[in-house]
């Protein structure tokens, strides 16, 4: 409300391109130069799930799925891949 800074999430190595809350607003997914995109806890900071080792560029943007299960990234590598926002499990390449 106030515009207070609430949270610095750090953990990248390389720019940020895009990033997205949960539907329920308790995660925030980003996507990285680093080739990762990284699945942190909205209210603590707490990076909870490193996504990567598909991806072979940027990863550029991400999203969740209306019902906050999957996590959607596409990348400079002409790819977008559904994962399993649960343990990082790749369900299919696009």
């Amino acid at each position: 409300e106030n515009g207070a800074l609430l949270l610095v999430l750090e953990g990248h190595t390389l720019a940020v391109w895009g990033c997205a809350f949960s539907p329920n607003g308790e995660r925030i997914v980003t996507a990285s130069g680093d080739g990762k995109a990284r699945v942190w806890c909205a209210e603590t900071g707490e990076c909870q799930l490193i996504i990567e080792g598909e991806h072979t560029h940027w990863v550029s943007c991400c999203c969740f799925s209306h019902d906050g299960k999957y996590v959607l990234t596409s990348s400079f590598d002409k790819t977008a891949r559904i994962w399993n926002v649960t343990d990082g499990t790749l369900i299919n390449t696009l």
